[in-house]
């Protein structure tokens, strides 16, 4: 069954009914390798058989066809006459009519024919005007239709005969038809070409859609999807042949033609169609094979100027080639450009190609293009793909190349530019240390533990004690802490051997200060380090200097061993992390600093105003730069964030994605301590088990391996061993506490052993710890915490003194950004006093639905409601703003805009809107218009000036 054939196959059914009627002519099917010019030669002949035994094959006044057919082939061009005995001899050999048709002037042609074929023969005029009076004789009985294929292999005795033979056709009932691979070299000698030039050119097409579909169908028993059945016609370009056999290759594989099969189908390269391209560029001139591995080597997009140079042709051998490529339809123009057809196309060139000769074309290619302009990358793809050695030139295209990548936001790809040029440097050199440190910055962003590494390497090789001090402050701070302990006696040194460099005293006061904070970073389970940080910070003064990154860095690790260790009051580190994130800008890059470990300060201090819209700054930006550690590290602040704000679920989506971006064995400490709070928080402890074993037994770090036992212990109290349970929070805050670690939000272990406790039953010892917990939150000050700790105390010491506690908490909490823990104390509340107070209860309840609803927290909103029953709850909440809401709607009355709001406040314009919706709503107006009298119905309209944002909003730099 042909497709897409009915024109070519009607102009021959013309000439078959031509040739029938005494006017012969010359068919000539054309086109490059595998378009089926075979099958249309084929499809003549079923035809011409077709009509000699027809109704009319009978009749006098139309003879019947007579079909002779012959192959052409290569290693037969030697044989004289050879095309010519194979389709003359089988019918002098079946022997009907034979002695007609070798009468007169076509004696000599009966002898040659049944001769010995292996006998020497020598081309006489004689045999040729023999064999063509044979084929004349025949014609005046017979429609004689001669069928050659590959016409440009036959030997030049056929040629010179059949050059003869189609002068004689248009006056006799001949027909001649030849197939012609265009692009073959043997297809241009002057005999081919004066018998090609036929009255009848067949150039068969490559096949549409609809017969690609046909062919799935028919060689894969099943129809193929819209992608599959796409796939394999962009990279078979319609050629049958070539379709065919990924067809039958995708078969053999079990492939089947659907969508989500259509990208591995593209790769295939079939060996039939393989074995037909490889032959095909065997035959062609030198000069096109050197275009053709200089067009494999350049790939898509080349240009065909550098094509030529590449392969070092001149201009009319380069055209010369392109012009044979194009005619075989191995390559395809793109515009002024040019690539191979397909993958196919690539892999025989290449598979043809010695080593030697592949690499010197690459290296070659990478010359021209740097002296043409082309980008880095694409000279470093070429620089890629050599195996030879690299000279010095080439090592710094590489670099250069690498900090291209690195800007459009691709480390992988950079890290693997350095990595090449690596190999090609001295192994004991400066250069190569270097080299080192490059990779290293690039790599830190994907892999850290590698960063480390290679830091390690390099630092015995460089020259000096600031080129040093700026390797290890390549690092990032938060990666894994057990990576970077090995450094801290190589930071040591090194601060120490700062001091006698020659660098400019304010550089090398910057390097002091950020080698000290990190020093101070790595050394923050030691006792002493932690008891120094409060003087280390009284000897800063009281506004620090911030214009420096080395200033801020310092001025972090301080606040956060402050904070950890509880060494100052909440509101003095809240002031702190402020003025770090006024002078910090808002981008990826702050993740390789010490900055990210504000973010537990602001987090345990219950100030995180304007934290989000900062980070969200971060994210996009750690997004457009490719660097998985910086996503997840910003990921994991905002799921901290968000767990401040009682916002448990998007914290548990934030934590969850940032150990998938990064994978878990490059996991932060700032992403094992978020996935460890939102775990708690959520009392999931599950989450933590995406942690590979190495983290989560990790012995190195006391501070984590004291937060993974509260985790355990959450497991044994759901496994209902509260026994177990009590004694793992016991461990991990006796390891917490060695560790110096004291802080009651970020070392929670006594507040999980009291709840356990409790419920055991053991009300002394529950009480002990809670008070002790809750003298700790009180000492620390920050309103979570203190909030969280007061509901603690109310549930273990009952019901006597709950409501006071409660009353205390729901105080406390009323400046906190929690609005879960806010809202599950206000239920909490209304529970203990409902009974006597009535109307205390219902406005905690309606507070507490709100503050629920906001954060997400159905359970509570649902209690709530419960409570307040569905009469009460249909009662309009009018003047019940939240002090957020507050604050906005007052900002809107004096006239700002939304945007200026949210620059205030150091929050995102959405933010202000979705807070001024939510006070349209509750105050019973339409818009602003009407929002400054229902806030003076309801007694919240302030004076002017009172709208200020209150001191502890964070206005970090670069937030929206």
């Amino acid at each position: 069954m042909l497709l897409e054939r009915q024109n070519e196959l009607k102009v021959a059914a013309e000439a078959l009914r031509l040739a029938a009627h005494g006017n012969g002519s010359m068919v000539v099917i054309s086109g490059p390798p595998g378009i089926g010019k075979s099958a249309v030669l084929s499809e003549i002949g079923e035809l011409a058989a077709r009509l000699a035994t027809g109704p009319t094959a009978g009749s006098a006044a139309i003879p019947r066809p007579l079909v002779m057919r012959a192959y052409a082939a290569p290693a037969e061009r030697s044989f004289a006459l050879g095309v010519a005995r194979q389709l003359l001899e089988p019918v002098v050999k079946s022997g009907n009519f034979v002695g007609r048709w070798c009468s007169g002037p076509a004696r000599p042609a009966l002898a040659f024919l049944q001769g010995d074929p292996e006998s020497p023969r020598q081309h006489t005029a004689t045999t040729v005007r023999a064999l063509l009076s044979l084929v004349e004789n025949m014609s005046q009985a017979r429609t004689p239709v001669l069928l050659i294929d590959d016409l440009h292999w036959a030997d030049e005795g056929t040629l010179d005969w059949l050059d003869q033979l189609v002068q004689l056709v248009p006056h006799r009932g001949i027909l001649v038809a030849a197939t012609i691979c265009e692009g073959e070299p043997a297809a241009e000698p002057p005999g081919v070409r004066a018998v090609a030039a036929a009255e009848h050119t067949l150039a068969p097409a490559p096949l549409g859609t609809a017969s690609v579909d046909t062919l799935i169908l028919e060689r894969l028993g099943v129809p193929g999807d819209a992608e599959f059945t796409a796939a394999c016609q962009d990279a078979t370009r319609g050629n049958p042949l070539h379709l065919v056999s990924l067809l039958q290759e995708c078969r053999s594989r079990g492939i089947a033609p659907v969508a989500a099969g259509a990208s591995e189908a593209t790769t295939l390269a079939p060996p039939a169609w393989r074995r037909r391209l490889m032959l095909s560029l065997q035959e062609q001139p030198p000069y096109v094979l050197a275009a053709a591995r200089a067009l494999q080597v350049l790939g898509d997009g080349a240009d065909p100027q550098v094509v030529g140079e590449l392969a070092g042709l001149d201009r009319v051998d380069r055209q010369a080639g392109l012009w044979r490529l194009r005619r075989l339809a191995l390559v395809v123009p793109e515009g002024t450009t040019l690539r191979l057809a397909h993958q196919t196309v690539h892999e025989v060139i290449e598979d043809a190609m010695p080593p030697g000769e592949r690499n010197r074309l690459h290296l070659r290619a990478a010359a021209l293009l740097r002296y043409r302009g082309g980008t880095p990358e694409q000279v470093a793809g070429h620089l890629l793909a050599s195996t030879a050695p690299l000279d010095e030139e080439s090592v710094v295209a590489l670099r250069h190349a690498a900090e291209a990548a690195g800007r459009r936001g691709a480390p992988e790809t950079a890290a693997r530019y350095l990595r090449r040029a690596l190999l090609d440097v001295p192994p004991h050199s400066e250069a190569r240390a270097l080299l080192l440190v490059e990779l290293a910055t690039v790599e830190r962003s994907f892999a850290p533990s590698v960063a480390v590494r290679h830091i390690t390497q390099a630092l015995p090789l460089l020259p000096g004690a600031r080129a040093r001090a700026e390797a290890l402050l390549a690092l990032t701070p938060v990666a894994t802490g057990a990576l970077l302990l090995s450094l801290g006696d190589a930071m040591r040194q090194t601060a120490r051997e700062l001091t006698a460099t020659e660098t400019r005293p304010a550089d090398r006061r910057l390097l002091e200060l950020r080698l000290e904070a990190r020093l101070h970073h790595l050394c923050d389970l030691d006792p002493s380090v932690l008891a120094s940080a409060a003087d280390r910070l009284a000897g800063l003064g009281g506004r620090p200097e911030m214009a420096h990154l080395g200033q801020r860095e310092l001025l972090v690790a301080l606040t956060y061993t402050a904070t950890v260790s509880a060494a100052l009051p909440a509101a003095q580190v809240r002031t702190l992390a402020h003025r770090v994130l006024e002078h910090e800008p808002a981008c990826a890059a702050h993740v390789h600093t010490m900055v990210p470990l504000v973010v537990p300060v602001a987090v345990a201090a219950d100030s995180v105003t304007g934290l989000m819209s900062w980070l969200d700054t971060a994210l996009a930006d750690a997004e457009r730069r490719g660097g998985r550690l910086e996503q997840s590290v910003v990921l994991s602040e905002q799921a901290l964030v968000l767990l401040a704000q009682g916002r448990v679920t998007a914290a548990r989506e934030r934590a969850v994605r940032a150990v998938s971006v990064s994978g878990p064995e490059e996991a932060s400490t700032l992403s094992i301590i978020a996935s460890t709070m939102v775990a708690l928080r959520t009392r999931e402890p599950d989450l933590v088990d995406a942690l590979p074993e190495r983290i989560r037994g990790m012995h190195e770090n006391c501070v984590l391996a004291g937060l993974l036992t509260v985790v355990r212990g959450m497991k044994a109290e759901r496994r209902h061993e509260p026994g177990m349970a009590v004694e793992h929070f016991l461990d991990a805050e006796y390891a917490l506490d060695r560790a110096g670690w004291r802080n009651p939000v970020l070392a929670p272990s006594a507040y999980w052993a009291a709840r356990t406790l409790h419920r055991m039953g053991e009300s002394e010892r529950a009480e002990q710890l809670s008070e002790r917990h809750l003298e700790q939150a009180r000492a620390w000050g920050a309103p979570s915490g203190l909030g969280r700790a007061l509901a603690l105390q109310a549930a273990v010491t009952g019901s006597s003194s709950a409501p006071r506690l409660l009353r205390e908490a729901a105080g406390v909490l009323e400046k906190s950004a929690d609005l879960l823990t806010r809202a599950s104390v206000l239920l909490r509340l209304a529970e203990a006093v409902a009974p006597r107070h009535a109307a205390e209860a219902e406005a905690a309840l309606r507070t507490s639905y709100e503050l629920a609803v906001e954060c997400g927290a159905m359970r509570i909103a649902a209690r709530a409601q419960e409570m307040l029953g569905p009469a009460a709850v249909g009662v309009p909440t009018r003047g019940r703003l939240t002090s957020t809401e507050r604050m906005v709607a007052q900002m809107a009355v004096e006239g700002l805009t939304n945007q200026a709001i949210a620059d205030a406040l150091g929050v995102s314009r959405r933010a202000v809107e979705k807070h001024l919706t939510n006070c349209y709503r509750k105050m019973s107006t339409s818009g602003r218009s009407g929002l400054a009298s229902a806030l003076e119905d309801a007694g919240l309209f302030e004076p002017a000036g009172a709208s200020a944002p209150p001191a502890e909003t964070i206005r970090p730099q670069g937030a929206a």
